[in-house]
């Protein structure tokens, strides 16, 4: 079975899917996976505990699709975005991709946040914490959010921060 990345749109921004992200957010949640530190249950908690409701089909493609970006990164291809991420806003595809980044982060917080890569990890996420829209209260990030240019700017890291987080968890240890 090959990726089928139409199928997947058509499903994860459809009516059926009932429990899941959209199809952005969705690939923000997976290449949150396929970066971070190992998460055994991103299945489950993708959809929301409810994963054996969702067509075979669907499930074996979005584990295909986990399996590509994986494999992009470990041949250091990078994370190819399935939209545009030009349209540096919240209210777009790039901020719906932030959202289900943050939300693996988050849901595999202890793994993420570990002494050793804390201060690092808070750099290279803040573009994504800028766009997903978490801290909504905090004032540096209206700041940002208020800036059009700082944010393209930002956008424009986050492919770079992708692969850097991604050395971070993937990389043994030079020590």
């Amino acid at each position: 079975m090959s990726l089928n990345l139409d199928l997947l749109e058509s499903y994860l921004d459809g009516e059926d899917n009932e429990y899941g992200l959209d199809f952005a957010a969705t690939h923000g949640f997976l290449s949150a996976i396929a970066v971070g530190p190992e998460f055994k249950t991103w299945f489950e908690a993708l959809f929301d505990d409810h994963h054996k409701k969702i067509p075979q089909d669907i499930a074996e493609q979005i584990k295909l699709w986990l399996a590509d970006i994986r494999q992009n990164m470990s041949n250091e291809d990078g994370i190819e975005f399935p939209f545009e991420i030009e349209e540096a806003d919240t209210e777009s595809s790039l901020g719906d991709w932030s959202v289900g980044f943050v939300d693996a982060m988050f849901l595999n917080e202890e793994a993420w946040f570990t002494p050793e890569f804390e201060e690092q990890l808070v750099d290279l996420t803040l573009p994504m914490m800028v766009f997903s829209g978490v801290d909504e209260e905090d004032p540096q990030m209206e700041s940002f959010r208020r800036n059009g240019q700082l944010m393209d700017e930002i956008a424009e890291e986050i492919p770079s921060n992708l692969n850097e987080l991604y050395l971070m968890y993937h990389t043994p240890n030079a020590s």
